[in-house]
């Protein structure tokens, strides 16, 4: 009778391994549509004024309903799943005791099993049956957990494009400039190169500038230099070495960016400008602000440099994001820095008050520079008008203009709309 009791052990415990696949599946689908609820709502949050200007309301309301919707249908399949297994199970084990004990009286009433035997028996197969139960909810836990953790680790497991090498360089400091050589990228699933066979050569110290139309290229240029993406022709080098050959954290370091879209952490000013560097002085902290024309607006705020910036920056100005953030790149104090419209979101005399203290910095600094405002870039020992990801023109304000080419038409455009 006892070997009876384990080849119906597999019996009881079928609901466990019938439902388990169910459940991480389950699971894993409940934990999707929370995860797209989670990004619609953080959605419309961030584009809250955009959907009150466009009266979409009702529309944005209507689409949180559906994704409410199937999360509840996901959720409530899931806890079925997790419910019915055990139930199930504790349904099984019942059955199992009632014929057992019934046997087993049948077998006592008949003289085979003694009362002492039964008895043996009885406390055997209560101990028996509890365990099952508790291994079913055991397992629930176990394929809910082993869901949430594949979804962990197939993030984990991507392969990231840009890696560090297995045996980085590294450069104490940068003595000759930075080089192009044949340079081509292309976006993944785009028909044409973003940049192709750009050959570029910028010297220690040298300010560049790069522009033309939306779309030239000039930004895809620029994310090569702290490799935020690699060509897939050609080298970017720096003294002679590739990018690629020297160690990722070694290269970034000694680049400062000033992005056109500034993203600004949930935390105080002053989190945010000695991010990346928090070793510094308050000395050097408040001179990077003053470098910056941010320390004016900073202390009309009651907490001054600890006043918290709301979610990406939602309690300050388009303008004063972007001093904050040119402060941070600044307290840097970078051998490359790369200005991406760094000035686009200022009014006509903060930029004028930005842009000389940024022409102040770029002594001893490699500078490249991407404007739109061609105000902003005559300052620059070089320009380069980009078209179709490929430079097209070179030279000085002055030699552009004598070219009468596409940064003489530019200008005209600019200067024509400024009148």
């Amino acid at each position: 009778m006892f070997l009876a009791v384990f080849i119906v052990v597999p019996i009881v415990m079928g609901p466990v391994s019938a439902f388990a696949d169910k459940i991480r599946r389950a699971t894993r689908n409940q934990q999707e549509r929370l995860s797209l609820l989670n990004g619609h709502l953080q959605e419309v949050i961030s584009g809250i004024r955009v959907i009150r200007a466009f009266s979409m309301e009702k529309t944005e309301a209507k689409r949180f309903w559906e994704f409410n919707q199937d999360l509840s249908d996901k959720t409530f399949k899931g806890h079925f799943y997790h419910q019915v297994g055990p139930s199930l199970t504790e349904l099984f084990s019942s059955i199992v005791a009632v014929i057992f004990l019934s046997f087993g009286a049948y077998l006592m009433e008949d003289g085979t099993f003694s009362r002492g035997m039964f008895m043996a028996f009885f406390l055997t197969l209560i101990f028996l049956m509890r365990p099952f139960k508790q291994m079913s909810m055991l397992s629930n836990s176990i394929q809910s957990a082993i869901s949430a953790g594949d979804r962990v680790f197939e993030l984990l497991d991507q392969e990231t494009d840009i890696r560090n090498p297995a045996n980085p360089k590294f450069l104490k400091k940068m003595e000759k400039g930075l080089s192009f050589n044949n340079v081509t990228y292309m976006y993944p699933g785009a028909k044409n190169p973003a940049i192709q066979e750009i050959n570029l050569e910028i010297a220690k110290g040298e300010t560049i500038a790069l522009v033309g139309a939306s779309g030239a290229g000039k930004s895809t240029l620029v994310d090569l230099v702290p490799r935020l993406i690699d060509p897939q022709e050609g080298k970017v080098l720096i003294d002679g070495i590739d990018l690629r050959d020297l160690d990722l954290s070694n290269l970034r370091k000694r680049i400062g960016i000033v992005s056109q879209q500034v993203f600004l952490f949930n935390g105080s000013i002053r989190e945010n400008i000695c991010y990346g560097n928090q070793n510094v002085t308050e000395e050097q902290l408040r001179t990077a602000c003053e470098q910056a024309f941010a320390m004016e607006f900073i202390l009309s705020f009651e907490e001054g440099l600890d006043t918290i910036v709301g979610e990406r920056g939602v309690m300050l100005s388009g303008g004063q994001r972007q001093r904050i953030a040119i402060a941070r790149a600044l307290l840097l104090n970078p051998e490359i820095l790369i200005l991406d419209e760094a000035t686009s979101a200022l009014d006509t005399e903060s930029e004028r008050l930005v842009q000389e203290a940024l022409e102040s910095l770029y002594k001893n600094r490699t500078v490249i520079i991407i404007a739109h405002r061609l105000s902003t870039v005559q300052i620059a020992n070089r320009i380069f008008t980009m078209e179709d990801g490929k430079i097209v023109e070179s030279g000085t304000h002055t030699e552009l203009l004598q070219l009468d080419g596409k940064y003489k038409k530019l200008y005209d455009i600019q200067f024509s709309e400024n009148v």
